[in-house]
């Protein structure tokens, strides 16, 4: 069975569908992870990635590698459509499935999406203004944690600090705020860094060429890769040989990109 994940949060701007784009294709190309994404968000963010600006990439690789594909698979998908993919006998062998939700917590359908999920994450901005709305969010998904746990089913959430910048005082209360209130987070974190807004549905940032073509640098690999392994231990995914469902031609220092 697939675990399900959801990057959701009740504020709109907070980058949730871009931490979706950052971190699928890691999975997929370095952690050998099979993936299905369902872009359920009204703006369609992962659909039109793929479609305006990877799709162009992707035919460039086929002229000389006709077995190019993309690392995972993208549906845009109406909310209420979630539970018919899921229990869909052919995408049963999925290893993760992802679900980018409307960034709103308000109305059935989103709740009820939530509450397919084997876990949430919510990114953590250290914003002071988006600090109470994204505690009550989290509050919200620990009461569906607690109701969970009492039906003996299995649910988890977590905060996952984003946009950080190093040594700024209200990374330090936005993380003693959350740990306040009983709170879920992840320890790892990402920075407020050009290259993840230049993340792609084709290329992953582990890629050292694609890499530096978006901005990064090592310690953009390095962030990816700690919150990768993280989220891989804590919700339990198989880990397997790294190695791109992209030919050799998308990973290798060679790629060429346009």
């Amino acid at each position: 069975m697939p675990k399900i994940i959801s990057f959701a949060t009740q504020k709109g701007g907070s980058g949730k569908s871009t931490l979706l784009l950052v971190l699928a294709a890691p999975l997929a190309t370095e952690y050998g992870l099979k993936i299905a994404v369902l872009d359920c968000d009204y703006q369609q963010s992962i659909v039109k990635t793929r479609a305006q600006l990877d799709a162009h990439n992707l035919a460039n690789l086929q002229k000389t590698d006709p077995a190019a594909k993309y690392p995972y698979d993208v549906f845009p998908l109406a909310l209420d459509k979630i539970f018919e993919f899921i229990d869909n006998p052919d995408n049963q062998d999925y290893d993760l499935i992802i679900i980018d939700v409307p960034g709103r917590a308000d109305g059935d359908d989103v709740f009820n999406a939530l509450t397919a999920c084997d876990a949430v994450i919510v990114p953590l901005v250290s914003d002071y203004l988006d600090r109470a709305s994204t505690a009550e969010f989290m509050g919200i998904l620990e009461a569906i944690k607690q109701s969970a746990e009492e039906a003996q089913l299995d649910f988890q959430y977590f905060g996952l600090p984003t946009k950080r910048v190093a040594g700024r005082r209200e990374e330090k209360d936005m993380d003693e705020y959350i740990d306040g209130l009983g709170l879920s987070r992840l320890n790892s974190s990402l920075g407020l860094r050009t290259a993840y807004s230049r993340a792609s549905t084709l290329y992953s940032l582990l890629n050292p060429t694609y890499r530096t073509y978006a901005g990064g640098n090592k310690d953009t690999d390095a962030e990816i890769r700690r919150v990768c392994e993280e989220l891989i231990e804590r919700l339990g995914l198989p880990q397997r040989k790294a190695g791109s469902q992209l030919s050799e031609s998308a990973n290798t220092s060679t790629t060429k990109i346009n």
